[in-house]
């Protein structure tokens, strides 16, 4: 399967690389000093999975010079994706799929009013990664997942193909009968903490250590999971024994990706993540006073950031 990775940072270029490595035909749309350092030295992952050099692969910033493919990674910040979409015109073929792999419940619908919902399946990813140089990208945690399902719902063949896809080149991947309350638990699993953690400058060891992080960090959990019933997701409050089983299994310096973003006073997925529970749940009368707190007090340097 002919695949295309729009968006080779941390996470993008870890699947590409992987899906390469396993001997498919895979492009890359990265920019800026990545992609000049790809096209000199190679794409280094660094990973304790193994580590993955990638001497020339099909590299450009331009999508045309990809071509037409089977199947379409979108791997950018979700601010990014209505400029992708517009841009991925070249990438297109009668039967290409797109899946995104971003944090968040929007971005599937944000790419099907684009290139059409035919073309789109829901997707998730659970990867800690980062670049940690340009053209050199750092796996940290034991284990990569993805997931992917119909927006509709139900099993597809396709869906199976891209499951399959990933599983062959070593990646532990799953089929969802019902992705969006599948992207609806992965936001709670960042968004309970990751703005927290960006507010207190603090990684997971510390925010789960202390008994007042530990209590809004629940409290967080609590609110997303009422948003989400009230959207009539698969999510109930047994769901946050599962969040504190993640929690407490990841290494005393984690952070998240928004969370690393803000603190470098980078533009965030900040809207997506607390943004976007605040938002539904104002629309569904559910009150959500820690996801709206956090978002408040971050939405300055988010405004600073993006200038």
């Amino acid at each position: 399967m002919r695949t295309a990775i729009f968006g080779a940072g941390g996470l993008g270029a870890y699947y590409g690389a992987r899906l390469a490595d396993a001997g498919n035909e895979v492009g890359f749309i990265a920019r800026g000093a990545h992609l000049a350092a790809i096209r000199e030295h190679g794409l280094r992952v660094l990973s304790p999975l193994g580590d993955v050099h990638l001497v020339s692969p099909l590299v450009s910033d331009q999508p045309a010079d990809i071509g037409a493919v089977d199947l379409v990674v979108v791997a950018v910040k979700t601010w990014q994706v209505p400029e992708v979409a517009n841009a991925m015109a070249p990438l297109l073929g009668p039967q290409t799929m797109v899946v995104s792999f971003l944090n968040g419940v929007e971005a599937p619908d944000a790419l099907a009013r684009v290139v059409g919902a035919e073309r789109v399946l829901g997707g998730l990813s659970k990867v800690f990664s980062l670049m940690e140089a340009p053209g050199v990208i750092r796996h940290f945690h034991a284990e990569a997942y993805v997931e992917v399902g119909e927006l509709d719902g139900g099993v597809s063949e396709r869906a199976q193909a891209v499951k399959t896809l990933f599983e062959g080149a070593g990646v532990s991947a799953g089929v969802s009968t019902d992705i969006r309350s599948a992207l609806w638990r992965k936001l709670l699993m960042v968004s309970s903490w990751a703005g927290l953690g960006a507010l207190a400058r603090s990684p997971m060891g510390v925010m789960r250590a202390h008994a007042e992080t530990r209590r809004l960090i629940e409290r967080s959990m609590d609110e997303g999971i009422a948003v989400g019933m009230a959207r009539g997701h698969d999510v109930s409050h047994a769901f946050k024994d599962e969040l504190w089983r993640f929690y407490d299994s990841l290494p005393e310096s984690a952070t998240a990706s928004m969370q690393r973003d803000v603190m470098q006073g980078k533009p965030s997925e900040l809207d997506a993540w607390n943004g976007a529970i605040v938002r539904f749940g104002a629309e569904h009368g559910v009150d959500t006073p820690v996801h709206a707190f956090t978002y408040a007090l971050l939405r300055p340097m988010e405004e600073r950031a993006r200038g």
